[in-house]
């Protein structure tokens, strides 16, 4: 599943609505429970153990990214 696929499933919104900078200031449904769902769906997904600062710094779809590529996954 693609990073932008899995994020829209856990915001529960459609996938056409994001964008790079989509995240917690730009999208409504981003809640702290929602944070917590999307680390646990990225590291399932991934096969990752994300550390406290990297789940500090998902604060977008492209920080997601770069975070993921920062530990040599293709996204």
């Amino acid at each position: 599943m693609k990073v932008e696929e899995l994020v829209a499933k856990i915001m529960q919104v459609p996938l056409s609505t994001l964008q790079d900078s989509s995240g917690p200031a730009t999208l409504k449904a981003w809640s702290s429970l929602k944070h917590i769902q999307l680390v646990a769906a990225l590291e399932e997904a991934y096969g990752v153990k994300l550390n406290a600062y990297e789940m500090q710094r998902l604060t977008s779809l492209a920080k997601v990214r770069r975070i993921l590529q920062e530990r040599g996954i293709e996204v």
